[in-house]
């Protein structure tokens, strides 16, 4: 990776956390306390972090194995069957007597911004299994979502001791902690910085965590080698443990829901990563991942893959104010595949 990190076993992700069943209603507005509004549109589609983050690599193809837990009922069976045809790796997925399925109605306005009511659900009784431990050891990257450090649970208990597992297989450990996270549980995510490689926020996170500097993680956690700062439609900064500071610019896209975005951000990146990016570039492609995700109801299933980010940087790759960023365009066009030869992204 450029120098910095190199693989020693499968190039494989593992990440552990939620898995939801996402209840998506487009309404006009929100509706006032008490108030009655009528959607337009409604989907459901599976969620969750942590899966949206393993479906969307599958789709970029970087194998992705997911822990996490379902209810023992007809949604939990569906979300299960839906993240296989996705290409995730289900076998590590447990279905619980204790709780139904985790369910999320994600309530979208026009712009495209959400906000969720969520029900925990059975993700939050997930329970440490011989058949996770042993993936651990195999894989080469592991993605903790931030949702399982919400409260005391059999799921804080296994994402911890997985995470512990990782650290010492030395994989390359990422975290996203999530708004509540980040506000809520900032004791429990402070606790985690020392088992690190890269921590990916959203503004909101960062000034929760860290007030105006988000370069203090690295006070606290000595691996820690890159914290990434999602800006949704500005883009996102990255910041190095040797002092790079480096703002990547976004790619412009037609909104429709943003829920997952910053999900596919983390695929997007660590896929970069995996595939030997440096990890300017890396972070643009996750820029593109997470801008593509912007334009679909959902992620998993529904985020178009490879051709459509190739579309998007080939049309920056045509504009002249993305000059500055033609090496790295190039660099992430080269892993596109179907690029065709002497394509400006082709590596010699």
């Amino acid at each position: 990776m450029n120098g910095s990190w190199m693989p020693t076993r499968d190039l494989q992700l593992l990440t552990v956390g939620d898995v939801t069943v996402d209840l998506f209603l487009a309404l006009p507005q929100l509706p006032e306390r008490g108030g009655d509004v009528h959607t337009h549109q409604v989907f459901l589609r599976p969620g969750g972090s942590a899966a949206n983050v393993a479906a969307v690599a599958a789709a970029l193809g970087f194998p992705a194995i997911l822990v996490g837990a379902v209810g023992q009922d007809p949604l939990g069976e569906w979300v299960v069957q839906a993240l296989r045809a996705s290409g995730v790796e289900t076998s590590t997925i447990q279905q619980r007597p204790e709780a139904l399925t985790s369910l999320i109605a994600v309530l979208v306005t026009p712009d495209g911004e959400r906000t969720m009511i969520s029900g925990r659900g059975a993700s939050r009784f997930l329970s440490l299994e011989e058949n996770a431990r042993a993936q651990v050891s195999q894989v080469a990257f592991f993605h903790l979502s931030g949702y399982a450090l919400l409260e005391e649970s059999p799921l804080s208990f296994t994402a911890m001791t997985l995470l512990k597992e990782a650290r010492r297989a030395d994989c390359f450990c990422a975290l996203d902690p999530g708004p509540p996270a980040a506000r809520i549980a900032r004791e429990a995510v402070f606790r985690i910085l020392p088992h690190l490689d890269a921590l990916l926020l959203s503004e909101l996170e960062a000034a929760d965590l860290f007030g105006s500097d988000p370069t203090l993680a690295f006070q606290h956690g000595e691996r820690l080698r890159w914290v990434v700062v999602k800006q949704g439609d500005r883009g996102c900064r990255l910041f190095g443990r040797t002092g790079e500071d480096l703002s990547i610019p976004a790619f412009r896209v037609q909104v429709v829901d943003t829920t997952g975005a910053g999900d596919a951000f983390d695929a997007g990146f660590l896929t970069g990563l995996a595939r030997g990016l440096r990890p300017a570039a890396a972070a643009l492609l996750g820029n593109a991942v997470g801008a593509l995700a912007c334009t679909t109801w959902g992620v998993i299933g529904a985020f178009p893959g490879w051709p459509a980010v190739r579309r998007l940087l080939e049309k920056a790759h045509a504009d002249p104010t993305w000059d500055p960023w033609r090496s790295a365009l190039e660099e992430v066009l080269a892993l596109a595949p179907g690029s065709p030869p002497n394509h400006p992204g082709e590596r010699s």
